[in-house]
């Protein structure tokens, strides 16, 4: 049995017109992941994507971390963390690797399943990023099929402060709708920028290069950094299309290019600097050995599914 699920036609069909498209074509994204990432430290996030009920089009769901952690707290993030290697055995190929990590850290964030789960579906692996701290970071794509599911999610009140979602068409267009909610206050605590939707600057990164803070204007805290460039790179992807913001900087090195070079920047340290084990990154191949280290999540009490209408 994949644990991970993988999404099909019957399940996209449920979905509104827009949101098909979507998928379908996050479905068929297929980067080049393969990167031997040695000891470089590695984290993975979950992108999960669903549709509310009236409400045509995508959601990406969110975080805002806890006040009392003692890195971004209080900052919008995805459920996900650190990849430990120690977590499964050598045989796993590295995009297993990462999604169990995943699946591992949402679980202990936000209560999501870690095992298998009818209602979520495996749809992509994007290429990774670097963070500001040279972390490379793995976003996988899931959709979830059933607001049973949302609505179960329980944040983890030493990591999490509140659990929400985010329009993914915003991300793309930086045009807020009535029909989105209620905007946090412009000028306040959460948006203390004179923009109505998007704001921006630039910063020195990776010695040579600028990079581009790009941020959004939400309900809750605002999207920026890191999360909100993987969020964008989702909806580019998903709308066929770039965004309607300058999103980088000029001469911006392009994130998987950033990667590498931090991999060939660890593999420079002395080996006895360098203790933690190594980790291989691959394709999105199948699991030819069918391994599964995740326990098999009870759906939650409710009829047999079967898809009839929009979510």
């Amino acid at each position: 049995m994949d644990f991970r699920n993988p999404v099909t036609d019957e399940v996209i069909k449920c979905l509104s017109r827009d949101a098909q498209q979507c998928i379908r074509k996050l479905a068929a994204h297929q980067p080049d992941v393969a990167i031997d990432v040695g000891k470089s430290r590695a984290a993975a996030v979950f992108i999960g994507l669903f549709e509310k009920p009236g409400i045509t089009g995508l959601q990406v769901l969110l975080t805002t971390r806890a006040k009392t952690l003692r890195s971004h707290p209080n900052q919008t993030a995805f459920p996900g963390g650190k990849v430990d290697p120690t977590d499964v055995s050598p045989e796993f190929t590295a995009n297993w690797f990462v999604d169990l990590s995943q699946r591992r850290e949402a679980f202990e964030e936000v209560g999501l399943p870690m095992g298998y789960h009818r209602d979520l579906h495996y749809v992509a692996q994007l290429q990774p990023f670097l963070s500001k701290y040279k972390i490379i970071v793995f976003p996988v794509v899931y959709l979830i099929s059933s607001m049973h599911l949302i609505d179960s999610l329980t944040p983890s009140p030493d990591e999490v402060g509140a659990i929400w979602s985010l329009p993914l068409e915003y991300c793309l267009t930086a045009v807020w709708k009535e029909d989105y909610g209620v905007l946090s206050e412009k000028g306040g605590p959460d948006w203390p920028y004179e923009d109505d939707y998007y704001n921006n600057s630039d910063v020195t990164w990776l010695k040579t290069s600028e990079y581009r803070m790009n941020r959004f204007r939400t309900t809750q805290t605002p999207l920026k950094g890191l999360t909100c460039d993987i969020t964008m790179s989702v909806a580019e992807i998903a709308f066929g299309r770039r965004t309607a913001v300058d999103r980088y900087a000029e001469g911006q090195v392009p994130f998987f290019d950033a990667v590498k070079m931090a991999v060939q920047e660890e593999k420079s340290v002395p080996e006895e600097i360098r203790n933690r084990p190594e980790m291989k990154i691959t394709g999105n191949g199948d699991n030819p050995d069918e391994l599964l280290s995740l326990p098999v999540t009870p759906s939650v009490e409710v009829p047999p599914y079967r898809p009839t209408a929009a979510l």
